[in-house]
């Protein structure tokens, strides 16, 4: 019974564990990325892999790539401080070297007895030792990391991927065979020195000078490792904007991402260090990741910007040939378009080539939307007078050179813009009127038609010939030059005034002969009416007093105030006058 019982039990839990587990591990493969596998993959692709991720699941992949980001920025501060340790090692080596030669030269140089060599001289033998031992045993690490990239070349030559060798990689090869170069030849210089007769201050110089140069050697090979941990950072940084940016699309926050980027991404630059600055600077235009990559975008956003322009060139051209072919378009509105379309077509090709600089265009659309928002809000009475210059422009009740009357003012309208209208008076005064005013009001064009008619009025009095004054009117509208024969001119007895009977003189002729011809005909017409003995009447009036009047006042004026009788009720005193 027992037995049977633990039988029941061992398979009660083995069902347990084989419906645990499968749920167990598919929740770890829920909660492990997908996409950190290759951390070069291309950025096209990982933008492909991220596409179809939920929000959740893109968490995960933001943190594990910044962890890949975390430990690259910590291999960088690492190496950077081995750099600093080299420099403290080379200044170490030049004033020890310094030291030990003074003490020599300051010293006490007797030999004992015995012949043998000085305490000193043994003294500094045995320390060169000892520095040529600490020396080789630091560039061992040199050498085992410099086999480790000489392997991945390998390996990608072998693959067929020789081509994508980076100049860092080389870099860092080349730099290790040059510090075993260095290597060797303080080995060879503390063997030479051996057997060398020279003085021992000389040695220590030599000795110093092949550690320092050894020293140089693992710098640089140190700062092209440096550089390389660079590139494979700035790669980093753009695979992990490509993730945060694919979370912010799916309601992720990405703040305190945005912020460990930039706070890593710096290069800080030490200026006492000259030759590090060199290698950094060097190396980060070398670099496909750097110094390249820019080149190559700035070289796409000139070539994008030069393109743009010459099409904007040739849609500004089309525009305004296909403006010239509807007649009826004014040389404004023709140069409104024509403008318009250059400046949208260079506006666009600025934000797509802003695009190759890396440059998130999607904040600044959304930027120039909300600032034109804004502006406009602040501009309405600006935005009033644009629209109603595009309406001037568009149904054309003037243009530049004619005259008009219009928001009370009247002259030549010298220039015109999408707000304003600036008008020249015919007194020489420089009129700006917004074209608001103008489009919300009456406007007259004076010169809008190539021909005008003359309105004049001449009057002669109620005694002259109408049919004398008239001929004369006649003969001298058609003798003038400059008036027109079609339309005819109309000349006719108008209407019966009070002091005159009035002509109408309605001659035709060009717009700009118009005030020529009202002045030659009025002058013509005073003087072959003062000819003929024609009269050109002017407003007057007859006073007439009743005889009954006369013979009021002179009893009147003998009396005095007071025996004057009061005036009759119904006299008016409008009866002793009369008007014609």
């Amino acid at each position: 019974m027992i037995k049977k019982y633990k039988t029941i039990k061992i398979f009660v839990l083995f069902l347990l564990v084989f419906n645990v587990m499968p749920a167990f591990s598919a929740e770890q493969g829920a909660d492990a990325a997908v996409t950190v596998d290759n951390p070069n993959i291309p950025v096209e692709d990982l933008g492909l892999l991220l596409k179809p991720l939920r929000k959740e699941q893109l968490l995960i992949e933001t943190e594990a790539w910044f962890s890949l980001l975390e430990e690259k920025v910590r291999e960088i501060g690492l190496k950077e401080i081995e750099v600093k340790n080299v420099n403290r090692d080379i200044t170490k080596a030049i004033d020890g070297a310094k030291d030990k030669i003074d003490q020599i030269k300051n010293g006490d140089k007797a030999a004992d007895a015995a012949g043998n060599q000085s305490t000193d001289e043994l003294v500094v033998k045995e320390e060169l030792n000892k520095n040529i031992a600490a020396l080789k045993e630091k560039t061992e690490e040199i050498d085992q990391k410099t086999q480790e990239v000489s392997q991945a070349i390998a390996d990608k030559a072998a693959n067929g991927e020789g081509k994508e060798v980076r100049a860092s990689e080389k870099e860092v090869i080349a730099s290790a065979g040059e510090v075993e170069a260095a290597k060797a030849k303080l080995e060879e210089t503390a063997e030479s020195l051996e057997k060398a007769d020279i003085k021992i201050e000389d040695k220590v110089q030599k000795v110093a000078d092949a550690e320092v140069e050894l020293h140089g050697k693992v710098k640089e090979h140190l700062l092209a490792q440096l550089n390389k941990l660079r590139e494979e950072q700035t790669a980093l940084v753009d695979r992990c904007s490509i993730v945060i940016q694919s979370l912010k699309g799916k309601g992720g926050e990405i703040d305190e991402y945005e912020k460990y980027i930039a706070a890593v991404s710096g290069i800080k630059v030490d200026v006492k260090d000259v030759s590090a600055t060199k290698a950094l600077i060097i190396g980060w235009l070398t670099s496909p990741e750097g110094g390249i990559r820019w080149g190559w975008n700035i070289i796409c956003f000139v070539l994008i910007v030069v393109v743009f322009k010459i099409l904007a060139v040739f849609l500004s051209s089309m525009t305004r040939h296909a403006m010239k072919i509807h007649k009826g378009s004014s040389d404004l509105l023709k140069e409104f378009f024509s403008n318009t379309v250059s400046k949208v077509t260079m506006i666009i090709g600025f934000v797509v080539a802003l695009s190759m600089l890396g440059i998130d265009i999607g904040p600044l659309v959304a930027g120039i939307g909300a600032i034109g928002f804004i502006i406009g809000f602040a501009l309405q009475g600006t935005l009033n007078n644009f629209a109603a210059g595009i309406m001037i422009l568009m149904h054309r009740p003037y243009d530049v050179g004619d005259v008009v009357s219009a928001a009370g003012v009247t002259g030549v309208v010298a220039s015109m813009n999408l707000n304003t209208t600036t008008v020249k008076t015919f007194d020489n005064q420089i009129v700006v009127v917004p074209n608001g005013s103008i489009w919300g009001g009456v406007i007259t064009n004076v010169t809008g038609s190539s021909t005008r008619r003359v309105d004049m009025v001449f009057g002669i009095s109620y005694s002259d010939d109408i049919s004398k004054a008239q001929s004369i009117l006649e003969d001298i509208v058609v003798s003038h030059e400059l008036v027109l024969k079609d339309p005819e001119p109309v000349i006719r007895m108008h209407e019966l005034a009070d002091s005159s009977v009035n002509f109408v003189c309605r001659p035709w002729t060009n717009t700009s002969d118009y005030w020529k011809v009202y002045w030659d005909i009025t002058r013509a017409v005073k003087e072959r009416f003062d000819n003929n003995d024609i009269s050109i009447p002017f407003p007057q009036r007859d006073v007439h007093i009743y005889q009954e009047m006369s013979a009021i006042l002179p009893a009147a004026a003998n009396q005095s105030s007071s025996d004057i009788p009061p005036a009759p009720e119904n006299f008016d005193a409008d009866e002793l006058s009369g008007e014609n």
